[in-house]
């Protein structure tokens, strides 16, 4: 096709446009060049429009989670002991919070969890017989408020209704931690006891700004049987927790996953989506 402007005319190709008027020979130029010339922020958005394209699409070195196992264990075979990561990539959505939740394991990773609790009296007892490594109230606030008090070796924490008010002052301090209790979480309760036994088992994760979550999910030495246990376990309470924020009811919340030892490279899953379908395995 070709376009008039005062005296000159263009003609124009996919891959070059001839400039031709009566004060000059027939001139090509690269299109592409002139469009990185005068438009450079449209190179720009189709590069992120592919970069986004480009994050979905499962790499081809994806496997099914038996043969990934067999891969990994033949890989590790001299550290059995190593722990095996998940890592869990959820849709991002604008405006909604990090997915942050717990889930009992079919077969717990072992791990001695530090409890820090807030109760006084009888509770604060029981607290420090249920295994709670540290247990303080009032003073105990007052300590971490003004920084006297470290609480990141603390895995979980827990409070009593009734110094729970005086908790909340702190909730800048016990936040970014992710250790601050509440109600919805059942972290806010009188019965410490029943609360740490059953809790001990749970398995915490929360994703990051990119919208991956990272846990590990057991060891290498595991059979296939009780580390895809597990997988189904963390996979289906991610599932129901982003059902619970997300707009778009047909997309998938969890677009892919991967497994790796903590040491090693990572293999990304083709069948994650048949173990939320999958009857959950009980190990115990």
């Amino acid at each position: 096709m070709s376009l008039h402007i005062r005296s000159k005319q263009l003609f124009i190709h996919p891959n070059f446009i001839y400039l031709n008027n009566s004060l000059s020979n027939l001139k090509p130029f690269r299109f592409i060049e002139f469009i990185n010339l005068k438009y450079p922020q449209i190179r720009e958005y189709a590069s992120k429009s592919k970069r986004r394209k480009k994050e979905k699409i499962m790499p081809s070195t994806a496997l099914p989670l038996a043969d990934a196992l067999d891969i990994l264990k033949a890989y590790e075979i001299t550290y059995p002991n190593r722990t095996l990561e998940l890592h869990v990539k959820t849709r991002l959505e604008k405006g909604n919070s990090p997915v942050r939740g717990s889930v009992s394991l079919p077969k717990p990773i072992s791990k001695k969890i530090a409890w820090l609790v807030f109760a006084k009296g009888k509770n604060a007892e029981e607290a420090k017989a249920a295994g709670a490594h540290t247990v303080g109230a009032e003073e105990l606030i007052a300590e971490i408020a003004e920084g006297n008090f470290s609480v990141g070796n603390f895995d979980k924490c827990l409070s009593t209704t009734e110094l729970y008010p005086l908790v909340t002052k702190i909730a800048r301090i016990l936040g970014p931690k992710m250790l601050m209790p509440m109600v919805k979480r059942g972290t806010v309760t009188d019965d410490i006891v029943e609360t740490i036994k059953r809790m001990d088992d749970k398995l915490g994760f929360n994703s990051d700004k990119l919208g991956w979550i990272h846990t590990g999910i057991g060891k290498i030495s595991w059979t296939t049987k009780e580390i895809q246990g597990n997988i189904q376990a963390i996979l289906k309470e991610i599932n129901e927790l982003g059902k619970g924020q997300d707009s778009n009811k047909k997309a998938a919340f969890i677009e892919k996953i991967a497994i790796n030892p903590n040491m090693g490279e990572s293999i990304h899953l083709l069948d994650f989506k048949n173990l939320l379908d999958f009857p959950s395995i009980t190990t115990k």
